[in-house]
């Protein structure tokens, strides 16, 4: 069974056509999905989602691009909702110095408001890493000994790769940009184990090829497990295997 431990189920593209993409996604292999939330709204729709759906699972978080107009103390209407049924993570937060550098002490504040939950929880964090890697993973390995964490969609350097794989709690996932033409990523998926990896998709974005330019969904998994396999030189089946085992240390709750 293939696990997708990243797809944004609350836009459009996807939550309309639901049924569809649930049953695409099981005709290709994926039998769990984790719908990580972004903002106060998307947690809402989220629970919902997971209440109605067997294979759907929740991660509850503030992305860092959305937290700009909030006062800190209203993170805190977080952590209530941890205790609902199916939750599995926390995230997706993180650091995001891409669009906005203006307010970067206050998505670190967040972000360590998150670390600061998942380790009262017990449970692992999704970290957004955009043009903030280092500093991410320096904020993180604070955490080393208290919680899990899968740094998603990984575009860090080689250097950082290895900070990350150092840490025998720390993850990451690779999402179809690795399948371009031009992607730089096939250096970073070759030095990482598959026992650090989990399997992603971003959707709906980042589609694999050869979807590329059609908005992404959680059968185009195996898009990229074929590209990783063969950037590995060895079996899709097998970087399954171990990527299912891996998901099972990392994400426990989705496997209860």
């Amino acid at each position: 069974m293939i696990i997708d431990t990243h797809a944004h189920f609350y836009f459009p593209e996807l939550l309309d056509n639901i049924g569809e993409v649930l049953d695409n996604a099981q005709k290709a292999g994926v039998g769990k999905i984790i719908i990580p939330a972004v903002d106060f709204r998307s947690c809402d729709t989220v629970l919902k989602l997971v209440s109605e759906h067997d294979m759907l699972y929740a991660a509850l978080g503030l992305h860092p691009g959305d937290i700009k107009e909030l006062d800190e103390k209203e993170f805190y209407r977080l952590e209530p909702l941890l205790k609902e049924n199916k939750v599995a993570g926390i995230g997706e937060t993180g650091l995001d110095y891409y669009w906005d550098k203006t307010y970067n002490d206050k998505q670190k504040a967040f972000f360590r408001n998150h670390l600061e939950l998942a380790s009262s929880y017990s449970l692992p964090v999704i970290i957004h890493t955009r043009d903030s890697v280092s500093d991410a993973i320096d904020m993180t390995l604070e955490y080393k000994d208290k919680i899990k964490a899968q740094f998603h969609c990984f575009s860090g350097n080689t250097d950082e790769l290895n900070r990350v794989l150092e840490v025998d709690n720390f993850y990451v996932s690779y999402c179809g940009n690795i399948t371009y033409k031009k992607s730089d990523s096939a250096v970073l998926v070759e030095n990482t184990p598959v026992e650090k990896m989990l399997s992603e998709t971003d959707s709906p974005f980042l589609a694999p090829m050869p979807h590329r330019g059609k908005k992404n969904q959680p059968a185009y998994v195996v898009d990229t497990i074929r590209k990783i396999a063969k950037i590995k030189n060895t079996d899709e089946q097998s970087i399954i295997d171990v990527m299912r085992k891996s998901t099972e240390i990392v994400f426990p709750r989705i496997f209860k």
